[in-house]
């Protein structure tokens, strides 16, 4: 979501944002992965303890890449809320209403709109992107360097949707990218 949110505040006249970081998300997103993740978004779930909650979140999230158990412990706490004696999802679930209603009509329509948008953004734009990732496809990656800020692209190997930018080498991208020139 805050990748859509940066380009669309991006491609304002007179945008503040002076350099856009987008990690695994483009003016088109595949609808194969839309309707995949609202298979499972919003889904009532409680969890006893957060060791099962990310090995649950783990369950639906592992193309994110190899993460240590720290790690991945690291990512699912700020994606959890106390719930009396376990945890919930910290996020509203009605979320989820929108990834269900998506039809292929609406992604094209919505798809369009984001390329207008795209279009218009004149800051400097890195993509960085799973090279396994189903919901941003190489050919929309490859487009997104050719048109409207010419984004610099880097993929991650053995990473799908979407790099969580821990490991020392994503790390290392963003950061001199957005220290550099």
């Amino acid at each position: 979501m805050g990748g859509l949110v940066g380009m669309g505040l991006a491609s304002l006249p007179k945008s503040p944002i002076a350099k856009l970081v987008l990690n695994d998300v483009g003016p088109k997103i595949e609808y194969a992965s839309l309707v995949r993740i609202g298979q499972y978004l919003g889904a009532p779930v409680r969890w006893n303890t957060q060791d099962e909650a990310a090995d649950a979140l783990w369950a639906v999230s592992s193309s994110f890449g190899p993460h240590s158990r720290e790690q991945w412990l690291a990512l699912t706490r700020p994606q959890l809320v106390a719930d009396g004696t376990g945890y919930k999802p910290h996020y509203d679930p009605a979320i989820a209403v929108a990834f269900r209603a998506i039809t292929p009509e609406l992604a094209t329509a919505g798809e369009a709109a984001a390329w207008y948008g795209y279009d218009h953004i004149i800051c400097p734009t890195l993509l960085v992107r799973g090279a396994d990732s189903d919901l941003l496809s190489a050919q929309t990656a490859r487009e997104m360097t050719q048109r409207g800020p010419k984004a610099r692209l880097h993929e991650f190997a053995g990473v799908g949707h979407a790099p969580t930018l821990m490991q020392p080498d994503q790390v290392a991208v963003v950061r001199e990218f957005l220290l550099g020139p």
